[in-house]
């Protein structure tokens, strides 16, 4: 007996509707082609969004020490300083026991920031990335409500564990969801979002008024962003394939399609085989990669030498950043706004310049530059406030290109085999110099505008060493 289903009009209309929405394309039986599908799509720039965003967070954990404990409590106004509540606090030599608030998340990222990327290649980035963000949710919300300094500077390094997955897990969640035509858009989006989440810390600031509340908000923030990624965000297709997850993948192409309005022919089973018949996805354990680089003593140099890029480049980086509302000149808020401004060309036009005429030229260019503008600095002096400000700005961008484009080199210079492994050391290796670049300034105290002079230095070692050991072609063959 047949069954008669009544229906009505309107979901006629919305049947048809979806029908003439729904637009089937070819056959794909390749990841990347999977991916290529995709890449005009709104699915893609919503990937892109909401993974992007999350260095806003990242970018704001490095700088918020600016106003948290600046300098000499160089903010003034009405905004309350962790010295102003705390105002009992000793010195360690010349430097203000406050400024450990900032050095603290850094020592907490080099003890333990190395497993986050280690744990991702295990359990997966999307779990990894979350779990992160909602570690720093609470840990930045103990820290708001801290009763004491000491368990402020114990919570800081506990979230300092969480640092890295913001920073670099995310940035490969990306990279491998999105086609590679679309990679420098992503990496713009990272920049751009850097540069947006360093410089609202200051009207945040001057808004509420108070260190307790900076905090609080960069909290808020954190869980409300993981939370909408947990919904939205699927696990990066690369790893669902190299972990042979065919319901992840499947999940992936789901979540496009009901975002894209369209359904795509996957051959889920020819991109699973495609996936394992070694096309580079395969992975290695930590030991192995550590052998392996051991073993090859220019790759062991290599490695060395990119650490210390990023050291030298990271220990300038946030000296100048946390130093930004403690200049001689200017108003503190505003020369914190735009030494976060200068650093999006630098985001933005380093890889359209590495197409253009090669990484080692770049790299010897900004980081000679770097070194030579910051000792200039030393020269200058703010007794003429304009130049001062104007070569400090120039000497703030050419670090960040400097970071960015050492940053780049470690993703390109190693074999396959070694390079996850190769990449996570030298950023965890990194915080030696974030550690130590915030208390640089209280040798100002010994010699004016000292701390200019070291960056230089350490820079200008830098840029020897690249001019010796980086090869002009950074495609290592192994």
């Amino acid at each position: 007996m047949a069954t008669i289903i009544r229906v009505s009009s309107r979901e006629i209309c919305e049947i048809n509707e979806m029908e003439n929405d729904i637009v089937k394309v070819k056959r794909i039986d390749t990841l990347d082609g999977l991916l290529d599908s995709i890449k005009s799509t709104r699915f893609t720039f919503l990937l892109i969004f909401l993974l992007s965003v999350q260095w806003a967070l990242a970018a704001q954990m490095f700088v918020m020490a600016a106003y948290l404990a600046p300098f000499n409590n160089s903010i003034g106004g009405e905004f309350t300083t962790i010295q102003d509540e705390w105002d009992d606090l000793p010195k360690l030599a010349s430097i203000d026991a406050s400024e450990f608030v900032s050095s603290a998340t850094f020592a907490g990222s080099l003890v333990l920031g190395f497993f986050p990327g280690v744990l991702s290649d295990r359990y997966g980035r999307k779990p990894i990335i979350y779990i992160s963000l909602l570690c720093i949710a609470i840990t930045g919300a103990l820290s708001a409500l801290a009763p004491s300094f000491l368990f402020l500077v114990i919570v800081r390094f506990i979230q300092g564990f969480f640092l890295n997955s913001v920073a670099t897990v995310n940035f490969v969640h990306c990279m491998e969801s999105v086609a590679e035509c679309r990679r420098y858009i992503s990496a713009c989006a990272f920049g751009l979002f850097w540069c947006l989440g360093y410089m609202i810390v200051a009207p945040t600031a001057l808004l509420v008024c108070s260190w307790r509340w900076l905090i609080g908000v960069h909290s808020i923030a954190s869980l409300v962003i993981g939370l909408i990624f947990l919904v939205v965000i699927p696990e990066s297709p690369y790893y669902c394939v190299s972990q042979n997850s065919r319901r992840k993948l499947e999940d992936f192409v789901k979540r496009a399609e009901w975002w894209n309005r369209r359904v795509y022919d996957v051959d889920f089973d020819a991109i699973m085989y495609e996936g394992h018949r070694g096309n580079g996805m395969t992975r290695t354990t930590i030991a192995g990669s550590l052998l392996f680089i051991v073993r090859n003593c220019r790759l062991l140099i290599l490695l060395l030498v990119v650490g210390y890029t990023q050291v030298a480049t990271l220990f300038a980086y946030t000296g100048l950043s946390i130093a930004s509302t403690a200049l001689e000149v200017g108003d503190a808020n505003w020369n914190f706004v735009l030494s976060g401004l200068v650093e999006l060309p630098a985001y933005c036009g380093v890889p359209k310049f590495i197409d253009w005429i090669g990484i080692k030229i770049v790299m010897l260019v900004v980081f000679t530059g770097s070194s030579i503008s910051l000792i200039v600095l030393k020269f200058i002096g703010p007794g003429i406030p304009a130049l001062f400000l104007i070569v400090w700005l120039i000497s703030k961008f050419l670090v960040t290109a400097s970071y960015y484009v050492a940053l780049i080199v470690s993703t390109e210079l190693f074999p396959t085999k070694c390079r996850s492994f190769a990449v996570a050391f030298a950023l965890t290796l990194s915080n030696i110099g974030s550690i130590f670049g915030p208390h640089v300034g209280a040798l100002n105290e010994y010699l004016p505008d000292l701390a200019f002079i070291i960056f230089g230095v350490a820079l200008f070692i830098a840029t020897a060493l690249i001019a010796i050991f980086i090869p002009r072609n950074t495609t290592f063959e192994a």
